[in-house]
């Protein structure tokens, strides 16, 4: 998901007072005044530095998924590049079904997220896409995996599809189940045909 600017470092707080403005209120409701005094600054400097409550929202996004992407990859166990790729996927999908912050987005503006879906790849999207082409390498190079120039975006698309979905997967009981058996989808789909594959067995 893309802003119209990037943050720096000393944004820091902005980026942790909308954060905390968005979980409780959600985006529309959201104010430049609410996040200035959450991060105790003026508004003028809000808006000096983020330039609108938009921008403000899109780039706390894109820090929360830039954060949960590396704890992910961080915590990846050691094994093929596919074990390493599937690991990643299912995790991916736990951690943004299970964060408040997109929580409240989708339960009180979902309409934020449209564009995301409908039209763009943002720079959230972007960010999760160059991880999953990061670890196609890896799996391509260990001959663990099989993949074309297609599949680091199906993929994408494809967790993005059962993060958006998961409100509705817990209220059923089914998320769990549901992640087990994308889990194996994505293992048999990416799995190199043949006896001499690398963790074929695996």
């Amino acid at each position: 998901m893309t802003s119209q600017r990037t943050s720096i470092p000393g944004d820091e707080s902005l980026l942790m007072a909308t954060r905390a403005s968005v979980v409780l209120h959600g985006v529309r409701r959201t104010t430049a005044n609410d996040i200035a005094e959450r991060a105790g600054v003026s508004r003028m400097t809000f808006y000096r530095r983020m330039g609108s409550v938009e921008n403000a929202v899109l780039a706390t996004l894109t820090r929360e998924f830039r954060t949960a992407a590396a704890d992910v990859r961080s915590a990846s166990p050691a094994g093929t590049g596919r074990e390493e790729l599937v690991h990643f996927a299912i995790q991916s999908v736990r951690v943004f079904a299970t964060s408040e912050l997109l929580d409240s987005i989708a339960e009180r503006d979902p309409e934020f997220l449209i564009p995301y879906v409908t039209d763009r790849f943002g720079a959230s999207q972007r960010l999760i896409l160059a991880q999953l082409e990061s670890l196609i390498a890896v799996g391509l190079a260990d001959d663990s995996i099989e993949a074309t120039p297609a599949t680091a975006t199906t993929l994408l698309l494809t967790l993005q599809g059962l993060a958006l979905s998961a409100r509705l997967l817990r209220k059923t009981g089914a998320f769990e189940e549901t992640l087990a058996e994308l889990e194996k989808m994505i293992t048999r789909h990416l799995t190199p045909a043949g006896p001499n594959a690398a963790g074929a067995g695996s």
